[in-house]
């Protein structure tokens, strides 16, 4: 394509005294060579918004992808998911989390069990417990700050503060140094010169996931507590876990009141029956009637236990209200983890 930086009309090329067709040439040059420019002008400039075009949508591109969570492959742990990280039995769950998506909080809550049910055991002991991070690089590299604090004998929170709110996913992982007792062995062979031992167990390692995606609950709200107010609102899930639990055992006591009314009914009605059945009938309604005295006798000692229980719950409300009053007082008495 022809560059023509200047206009034709711009260089003087007519001479003085020129003929008539001279200046009829002259003139017509100039109009081509004009409309040949504007031509050429036009395109530089369809050409020049067309780049700019490009540079501004690749720009909007990179801002988006730096404001906006990316995707990732991994996929969260799911609430209350129980978790073996122990060759012990000791389990973890993750319980709740929150993201603040302007300040970079994630708040993690973690609840520690044993293997045979979700109450305390007497195995656990949370000084002994190991956690690793891990996900995006500024974690790893330490541009973002998180503390690990125990707000009960088996519960923990770890606050992530300084996240970068488009992070892709971040990962902690749980591991118990506690001495395995079972990987503990002596000489095989007293005369051999070396002590044989059979290969320690790896460690189980248990690893909680958290995807930066739309299901992570968001509070824009929340702010970095300190670690009494997150041991009193623990102390508080603690005290609303049990009155929930003493309300369940209310219902099911009530169900099983109402399962031995229809039971008594059912053996009230048999027994009118009897006096009009042969032998072999009414031999089979006994047997019927002593099922359901047995039924009843069963739904008796479920509703004494579940009372015991109601009775045991509420005594541990009134310890956690002496608990949560200490504790406000700044008598926090909580574990202290190994870092």
């Amino acid at each position: 394509m022809q560059h023509v930086k200047v206009k034709y009309s711009e260089k003087p090329h007519l001479k003085e005294g020129a003929t008539w067709f001279s200046r009829w040439w002259y003139h017509r040059q100039i109009k081509h060579d004009n409309r040949r420019y504007n031509h050429y002008d036009q395109q530089r400039k369809t050409v020049t918004l067309r780049l700019l075009s490009l540079l501004g949508i690749a720009a909007a591109i990179l801002i988006y992808s730096m404001v906006m969570p990316r995707p990732s492959s991994t996929v969260s742990t799911k609430l209350n998911q129980t978790m073996t990280f122990s060759n012990q039995g000791t389990n973890v769950q993750l319980t709740k989390k929150v993201f603040n998506d302007e300040t970079g909080l994630l708040e993690l809550h973690f609840k520690f069990t044993g293997n045979a049910d979700d109450t305390l055991t007497t195995g656990i002991n949370m000084k002994r417990f190991k956690l690793s991070f891990a996900g995006d690089r500024y974690i790893q590299n330490g541009q973002s700050e998180y503390h690990i604090i125990a707000t009960s004998t088996n519960t923990m929170v770890v606050q992530f503060e300084k996240l970068k709110t488009n992070f892709q996913d971040v990962w902690v992982g749980f591991a118990d140094k506690s001495i395995d007792t079972e990987n503990i062995k002596t000489a095989v062979d007293e005369s051999s010169d070396s002590t044989k031992k059979p290969a320690k167990t790896s460690d189980q390692v248990a690893t909680i996931v958290i995807n930066n995606d739309d299901k992570l609950p968001v509070n824009k709200h929340r702010k970095v507590l300190t670690k009494k107010q997150l041991v009193v609102a623990q102390t508080n899930t603690n005290i609303q876990e049990q009155k929930q639990a003493i309300k369940e055992n209310r219902t099911a006591i009530k169900e099983w009141q109402a399962a031995i009314k229809e039971q008594t009914e059912n053996v009230r009605a048999t027994r009118q029956q009897l006096p009009d059945m042969t032998d072999k009938e009414q031999a089979q309604a006994n047997e019927t009637i002593e099922s359901y005295q047995s039924k009843m006798t069963d739904l008796k000692k479920n509703i004494s236990d579940t009372k015991a229980t109601i009775d045991s719950k509420k005594e541990k409300i009134k310890q956690l209200e002496k608990q949560k009053t200490k504790q406000q007082n700044g008598q926090l008495n909580v574990p202290k983890l190994a870092q």
